[in-house]
């Protein structure tokens, strides 16, 4: 396993101190039951209810805890009884004997993972009737950098079912997202609790619109007035959708979705049916899909023609396979990035009047490049996630090495499966979420660095139930589990440290305490 400090100054600054947690969230393999929500208001257009629901893998109730009548002396001080000093020795041990869980561990007959809700700000898992392989959040006009609990997001999704009639794209309002209760804290701390903070039942609405073709990838274009959504079809097109209308007909109490919104506002034919993943929306409404025949088109969006759309006839082309994943610069209006299962990671230009590319990383991986994201705050950084579990992160300002090799700034070999998803941290320039195959989604801090102290302190620390020490990277900071084969996430653009995911068993909304 590669393990690289800060060697570069691709990550500015001091090094940070954070909450380390290794926290395990599961859905099956809990004790505690599933309750289905009486709360869900789920409708699409033609009237199908129970789209998904949202699931409880904790108690919400608060059980009364026990009086114990204590004994005082003539001093008025509280004396406790012998049996409350062995369950007080008890616990101290039992605390000692406590281990960190890693993916990995094996676990010791009858033993089961629990989620750790003091791991967790807020976690809300829901279920779809179908898996979504894609998802994107919706821009609000609820304000940006909110904190307040309980929260309210959009989310827009389309499904992967058994047949391609009975597929569907799918707007999503959850609200009530309410704080979880931390089972540590003890009923005081309970009572002190902001009652308007207490975790409750979460509410789901849906729009829904019936789509032929299983969605293989969702891009939203992050503009309240304008929050288009493109969705990568199966069959070989990408359709635009105008998910504005979808929001006013589920805000407006008895509204029913208008006809003309339940068809795309356009349907991009350029790739001639050929399937594809790559996508992505520049900001002022462009649009770039990649597919599995090594081909990118530029789609430009142009409100003062008759048509709304132009597609591109002429592709981008150098990648010798399959274009996995495409990234508008957040600097240079004009510049893309792009990933292929050729292994390589190239740098364009639209401007360039033989669509070639400006830049490349011939091997920047050893096996194929899955996903890539542009720093949104450090520009200059672009991280990218592979087939064989690493990913690493690339300073752009210094691709090659003295000898001319492609070398990354920082690479990790944490996860045992591809990578499926990774983000950078839309406030925090040094933080990264990576999702994997491995059932595994972690968050990173690239800016931490130990010093010799804290270095044996932190080995020290990470030692498996049978005695052996595990190396575990200091700039891991949090592995959350419990959905099956993760296939992306998502940092809320307007809720600090929220992170959305999707997998095959469903989707899970969620804030740690360590971002």
């Amino acid at each position: 396993m590669s393990k690289r400090q800060n060697t570069s100054n691709a990550f500015a600054g001091a090094a940070k101190e954070r909450s380390k947690v290794a926290a395990v969230h599961t859905n099956g393999e809990s004790n505690q039951p599933k309750r289905t929500l009486d709360k869900s208001r789920d409708m699409d257009v033609d009237g199908d209810a129970d789209m998904g629901e949202f699931e409880d893998v904790y108690e919400d109730e608060i059980e009364e805890e026990d009086i114990v009548e204590r004994e005082e002396d003539s001093d008025g001080i509280e004396m406790m009884d012998d049996e409350e000093e062995e369950e007080e020795d008890d616990e101290e041990v039992a605390e000692k004997k406590r281990q960190v869980y890693l993916p990995g561990d094996l676990l010791g007959e009858g033993e089961t993972l629990q989620v750790d809700n003091s791991a967790y700000h807020m976690l809300h898992p829901m279920s779809t009737n179908w898996p979504c392989l894609s998802f994107d959040f919706v821009p609000d006009n609820m304000g940006n950098g909110r904190t307040m609990f309980p929260h309210t997001m959009y989310a827009f999704a389309g499904t992967q079912a058994d047949s391609p009639s009975r597929n569907q794209v799918i707007l999503m309002k959850m609200s009530q997202l309410h704080r979880t209760i931390n089972d540590d804290l003890d009923a005081e701390d309970k009572n002190d609790e902001d009652v308007n903070d207490l975790d409750e039942d979460p509410i789901l609405e849906t729009r829904t619109i019936r789509n032929y073709g299983g969605v293989n990838r969702v891009r939203v274009l992050q503009s309240y007035q304008s929050p288009l959504a493109a969705t990568w079809i199966d069959n070989g097109s990408v359709r635009i959708w105008d998910t504005k209308r979808l929001m006013d007909a589920l805000e407006t109490p008895g509204m029913q979705v208008p006809a003309s919104a339940t068809q795309p506002l356009f349907t991009i034919a350029s790739h001639n049916n050929v399937e594809g993943y790559a996508m992505d929306w520049s900001t002022d409404g462009r649009l770039l899909t990649g597919d599995c025949d090594k081909k990118i088109f530029l789609t430009i969006r142009r409100n003062d023609t008759g048509a709304s759309f132009v597609p591109g006839t002429k592709p981008f082309r150098g990648h010798e396979s399959s274009v996995e994943d495409l990234q508008w610069s957040p600097e240079e209006s004009s510049v893309f990035a792009s990933c292929s299962a050729d292994k390589s990671i190239k740098i364009w230009d639209v401007r360039a009047k033989n669509h070639g590319y400006a830049l490349d990383v011939p091997n920047a991986h050893d096996s194929d490049v899955n996903v890539i994201s542009w720093n949104r705050k450090s520009r200059y950084l672009l991280a990218s996630g592979a087939d064989n579990g690493d990913f690493k992160v690339w300073d752009m300002r210094k691709w090659t090495d003295a000898s001319g090799r492609s070398t990354p700034a920082a690479q990790f070999n944490w996860h045992k499966g591809a990578i499926t998803s990774i983000e950078w941290c839309p406030t925090d320039e040094s933080v990264l979420a990576v999702a994997g195959s491995d059932d595994q989604l972690t968050l990173w801090d690239l800016a931490v660095e130990l010093d010799a102290e804290e270095e044996a302190r932190h080995r020290d620390a990470m030692v498996g139930p049978d005695g052996t020490k595990r190396e575990v990277p200091a700039q891991l900071l949090f592995v959350h589990q419990g959905q099956s084969q993760i296939k992306e996430l998502h940092w809320h653009p307007q809720i600090p440290g929220v992170i959305g995911s999707t997998s095959s068993t469903g989707f899970n909304f969620f804030k740690t305490i360590s971002v």
